[in-house]
Order: C-alpha cells, then sequence, then structure tokens
C-alpha cells in the first residue's frame, strides 16, 4: 500500500508539472505574436540614432542623383507625387528605412490633398514625412524630443523651392514647372537627399570626433 501511495504521489506531481508547463507554453505561445510584432517594427522602423552620423565613403552625389532619377521615374510610371517622393529617397537613401507604413500614410497628400491645389506640393509633404521619420519628435509613453531640428530641415528644403518655384503651393508650383510632375518630384527627392546627407553624412576620418548633428543638445522646440 505504500508503494502504490508512493506511485500516485510521483503521478499527481508529474501532472502538476505537466500542466504548469502547457500554462507556461499557453502564455509563451500567446506572447510570441507581440514580440514578434514588436521584432518587426524594430527592423521597418530604423531611423538615425544619436550619435550615429552616417558614413557616405564619398557617395553623397550618387546617392543624390539616384534619388532624382527613382522620383522622376515613379512618378512617371506610378503617379502620387507624396509617396513617389517618399518612395524615391528611401530607395536611394541607405539609412532611411523603407517603412511601408509611412509610405502607405502618404497616399492621400499628393496633389495638395485637396482637390483645389491651394495646399502643399505632394512632393513637399513627401519630403517632410521622410526628414520627421528621421530626425522628428517621438512617442511613447508621452510625446518624447523636440521637433527643433526637422524644422530645420524642412525650412530648408522651403528656401529651395522658394527659389526654384516661387512656392510650396501645388497649384503655383505645377504652373511653374508647366506641368511637369515628374521633374518636380525628382528635383524634391534631389533636394531632400543633399539635404539629409549634408545633416547626417559624415565625410572623412577628421570628423569622427565632432558632435553629431543627431546629438540632443537640449534646444527647445521651435514655434
Amino acid at each position: 500500500m505504500a508503494s502504490l501511495d508512493s506511485t500516485d504521489g510521483q503521478e499527481e506531481r508529474s501532472t502538476r508539472r505537466d500542466m504548469m508547463g502547457l500554462t507556461a507554453a499557453g502564455v509563451g505561445l500567446g506572447f510570441l505574436p507581440r514580440l514578434r510584432g514588436k521584432i518587426r517594427r524594430a527592423k521597418s522602423c530604423a531611423p538615425c540614432k544619436k550619435g550615429s552620423p552616417f558614413d557616405a565613403a564619398g557617395r553623397e552625389q550618387e546617392i543624390i542623383e539616384k534619388a532624382y532619377r527613382l522620383g522622376h521615374q515613379y512618378e512617371r510610371q506610378y503617379g502620387g507625387c507624396a509617396q513617389c517622393t517618399l518612395a524615391a529617397l528611401q530607395d536611394a537613401i541607405p539609412f532611411l528605412a523603407a517603412d511601408k507604413g509611412l509610405f502607405r500614410g502618404a497616399s492621400c497628400l499628393d496633389g495638395g490633398a485637396t482637390p483645389t491645389g491651394l495646399h502643399n506640393c505632394g512632393s513637399f509633404t513627401g519630403a517632410g514625412m521622410a526628414i520627421g521619420y528621421l530626425c522628428g519628435r517621438g512617442r511613447n509613453a508621452k510625446f518624447a524630443g523636440t521637433t527643433r531640428q526637422s524644422h530645420k530641415l524642412m525650412r530648408k528644403l522651403y528656401k529651395q523651392y522658394e527659389e526654384h518655384y516661387g512656392s510650396v503651393l501645388c497649384k503655383k508650383v505645377r504652373e511653374k514647372a508647366q506641368g511637369d510632375c515628374p521633374e518636380v518630384v525628382g528635383l524634391a527627392a534631389r533636394w531632400t537627399a543633399q539635404i539629409l546627407l549634408d545633416e547626417f553624412s559624415t565625410h572623412s576620418a577628421d570628423d569622427a570626433d565632432a558632435p553629431s548633428a543627431l546629438e540632443d543638445n537640449g534646444d527647445r522646440e521651435m514655434p
């Protein structure tokens, strides 16, 4: 009888262990999809990190001209100036991740996002999405960081539009460009690539100890 009691006790303990193992496995299985989701997001959402300038290794002009060529090609082939500008930058600039969610979010922003054409050219807006993605304010439990750097770069792009077209408004840009939207997108991608490389790339070994443009110096947000 003692032997039987001992056997029953062992089986009971074994059953408890199995149940605990299955419970843990169930929790793990429930957690894994969320974990995989986080991993996917981390891979697809990889803006520049503070203190990590990009080494262009003398390829700046190649990258800039690739952005122009792809912007021109995408707009001619697919249309949608905001998405085409963003896609060209994603495909040309090595440190700008090809985030599909960001690209999808630009789908309604072409043509000034209105029937009137009296709002920002979609190429300007799409370029701004790339700029903001790389150095804009983030969000976790709260809004983190500042918008200072992204505003600074956006204003550099605005200056290019003003000098070339006299405006960033869709209707005026189209008039000045005589309706050549592929050229507008190509130039927007070229200008933005130049701005981003000037800001985030390092040009020589001598720059290695220089403060990174990505470092947060505590500046306040620009109004």
